[in-house]
């Protein structure tokens, strides 16, 4: 990890803000998913106490 964020403080500015951004998306893309899950199950756990 240390190793990671040498290179990252040696890269260009334009290299630091790709790599930011690369990780914003991911992060909200997890996000979005783990929400999707927790939406999806509780669903399936609805469905079942109706029918």
């Amino acid at each position: 990890m240390d190793k990671l964020i040498e290179t990252f403080q040696a890269a260009s500015t334009t290299l630091q803000a790709m790599a930011v951004s690369l990780g914003g998306l991911i992060g909200v893309f997890a996000t979005l998913t783990i929400f999707f899950i927790i939406i999806w199950t509780a669903d399936r756990i609805g469905s079942r106490k109706k029918g």
